[in-house]
């Protein structure tokens, strides 16, 4: 496909959101991370240097420290889960303020840096665990594991490895129906895609879409893929084709959707982060 023909091609996308341009801005941060809408908070998000989760109106802190947590998510009792970088773990906050670690290790090895989650209505998490917030990568003086791997955590406790193979896995999203896991590999530009039914662990990875340097990744009502890349934020339907593709003023690093409305749609990007309002639905 030619340049010209692609640019054509993009220029008709009909965009997903309500206006292009974001409905609140708010900078000032370090590095932003890990959106995540708590009904009884709003909209929380991770500054993984600032070793700070925040609330987004007043820069209000919420949790600090918070291990340089990079992925939050909420299990299915509504508690928070957090990919925390720099205690190397995830571990679940209560609604009291105590936090109890979930796992830290697989077969004895201490985690890389855990990056991001997904929760299964199950009560499985899901997590990628690439050496993003690990001194000297997998090469340096505290590495314990030689892959960065794509774990479940049962409800149980049990931590069973999904996949070894990609370089670094980063984002992770469920498909609605919970069949097929969907992950980021930032190294090789692409999302690859894991089908749950009748297949057992470890499981083969299968390419979905190419995008330049993806990062975190949601899937929304439609079972529409929303990928953070060096693009903006690229939507793919669940075929894999391109059908919108959103700036960001700054490089996005995650996104998510939430809202009193379930009309938000939040984007982390660098030391700001953006709100917009989605189109309604018809």
């Amino acid at each position: 496909m030619s340049f010209f023909v692609l640019l054509c091609h993009l220029t008709f996308f009909a965009t997903l959101l309500a206006n292009e341009q974001p409905i609140m801005e708010v900078c000032g941060f370090k590095f932003t991370e890990g959106p995540l809408w708590v009904d009884e908070l709003g909209w929380i998000f991770s500054d993984i240097p600032a070793n700070t989760v925040y609330k987004i109106v007043n820069h209000e802190v919420y949790l600090s420290p918070s291990g340089n947590s990079n992925g939050l998510a909420l299990d299915t009792k509504g508690n928070i889960l957090l990919a925390e970088h720099g205690n190397r773990r995830v571990s679940r906050m209560y609604r009291n303020g105590n936090i109890e670690v979930v796992a830290e290790k697989y077969q004895g090895k201490r985690f890389n840096s855990p990056n991001d989650l997904v929760v299964r209505s199950d009560g499985s998490i899901f997590f990628t665990d690439p050496p993003y917030g690990l001194p000297g990568g997998l090469n340096g003086p505290n590495a314990e594991l030689d892959f960065c791997g794509i774990y479940e955590i049962t409800p149980k406790g049990d931590v069973l490895l999904v996949n070894k193979n990609l370089k670094k896995p980063n984002g992770i999203a469920l498909s609605k129906d919970e069949e097929v896991l969907f992950v980021a590999d930032t190294e090789q530009d692409a999302i690859f895609k894991f089908l749950y039914k009748g297949k057992a662990y470890p499981m083969e990875e299968i390419k979905f879409c190419d995008v330049a340097s993806p990062d975190g990744i949601k899937i929304d009502k439609q079972n529409n893929l929303w990928v953070t890349s060096s693009e903006g934020v690229v939507v793919f339907n669940n075929q894999g084709e391109r059908i919108d593709v959103i700036k960001v003023p700054k490089h996005p690093a995650n996104c998510a959707f939430g809202g009193k409305d379930g009309d938000e749609f939040l984007v982390t990007a660098r030391d700001c982060v953006y709100l917009y309002r989605l189109k309604k639905e018809k």
